[in-house]
């Protein structure tokens, strides 16, 4: 009998596994095809160069990529990401390593070929997804077919850090596109950092002409930046939270400057248990309780809408002193907003939404779909 070193033995299993997975592949190709859903060939790009995989299935991801002018849709498409993507994570993560990313096989994924508009707050939220998800695995999954993504697309995705995320190919250099649209790298941190939080601001000033830099600092967006972030690392991800997969205690922060429109748009977000659900923790609470059971028809909290949470914390924020940190936040964020020439300021947290804009009416509303977190964007007109 011939003798095998056990190097030998495990060369034969893992050979034999291989040759028992492609025979596997090979009889569900075939009784797909027989069934008339067979698989398409998409081309991943992975170590440097792009190779072929076979897809069985994908979500398209909306042509309009915004939580402005599409809000349901991309709210919807990003819930069915977060969970998809996080717990495809945990599962290759208990793969042997030689499986983990040598498939050529795709059960689903994510097309973002239909996209032909992603705005810079939308594609932050979608990077924190993908930053979450490249934090379980443990590295840089590969892209599908990213040679046809819309050009405009891509360079908002690469200009807020997807390369960084996800392993994509080379950036050609000119290739620069809107050149009135500029989209900052993303900041994120588990702590408050001020001085990283005064660059960021200080780089969107740069940007700028001298007079509309003045009205930029007038604003002071660095103040409301920094409540954001400071309220996500107080309130966000508290110790007694049980979570659905491995968390990512961060924040999230990115700018935009649109010299066409002359806006400049400020975004923070952060995946943690949102705004209504952490009111409970202030010191004043009681205050809002009251408010909250006379809207619930019912008496009790739980029923209440998350757009009303949110705006009753807003108003007591604005009317009342000595608040604790998460309430003297809410407000220090509103204020910004107010020392802007046109300001708006956005807070999107679990279902509910705020917007306070400068001459208009305070629009509260409620969605079908949830940010997963807390999403806080003021838009300042220079």
């Amino acid at each position: 009998m011939r003798y095998t070193t056990p190097r030998q033995r495990n060369h034969l299993k893992e050979h034999a596994n291989w040759c028992l997975w492609r025979s596997q592949v090979w009889k569900e190709w075939k009784r797909a095809k027989r069934a008339g859903s067979s698989p398409k060939k998409v081309m991943v790009f992975r170590d440097g160069t792009y190779r072929r995989a076979w897809a069985y299935s994908s979500k398209p991801m909306p042509a309009t990529f915004c939580l402005d002018n599409n809000t349901e849709e991309t709210l919807a498409f990003l819930e069915g990401m977060r969970r998809s993507l996080w717990q495809d994570a945990v599962q290759k993560r208990r793969l042997p390593p030689i499986r983990k990313r040598g498939s050529h096989r795709i059960e689903t994924y994510f097309d973002f070929k239909p996209a032909t508009m992603i705005s810079p707050t939308a594609a932050l939220v979608l990077a924190s997804i993908y930053d979450r998800r490249k934090h379980i695995l443990g590295y840089k999954p590969h892209t599908v077919d990213e040679h046809l993504w819309n050009p405009d697309v891509m360079r908002v995705l690469r200009s807020v850090g997807f390369h960084e995320l996800l392993e994509m190919q080379p950036h050609a250099v000119g290739d620069d596109g809107q050149q009135h649209i500029r989209v900052l790298k993303f900041l994120s941190g588990e702590k408050v950092e001020g001085e990283a939080l005064g660059r960021l601001q200080e780089h969107l000033g740069s940007l700028l002409p001298p007079d509309e830099r003045d009205r930029l600092l007038y604003a002071e967006p660095y103040g409301g930046m920094l409540e954001a972030a400071l309220n996500s690392h107080m309130w966000a991800y508290p110790p007694s939270q049980t979570w659905d997969f491995p968390i990512l205690r961060r924040w999230w922060m990115t700018g935009a400057i649109d010299t066409n429109l002359k806006t400049v748009t400020v975004a923070v977000y952060d995946q943690g248990v949102s705004i209504p659900v952490s009111l409970p923790q202030w010191e004043h609470w009681g205050m809002l309780e009251k408010l909250l059971r006379r809207f619930s028809g019912s008496g009790e909290i739980g029923t209440v809408r998350d757009d009303i949470s949110i705006r009753l914390a807003m108003k007591i924020s604005k009317t009342k002193t000595g608040l604790p940190q998460h309430g003297k936040g809410l407000h220090t964020m509103l204020e910004v907003a107010e020392r802007a020439r046109e300001g708006r300021l956005r807070i999107l947290s679990n279902r509910g939404e705020y917007i306070w804009e400068r001459g208009k009416k305070v629009v509260s509303r409620n969605y079908e779909h949830s940010i997963g977190g807390t999403l806080i964007e003021w838009r300042i007109q220079v």
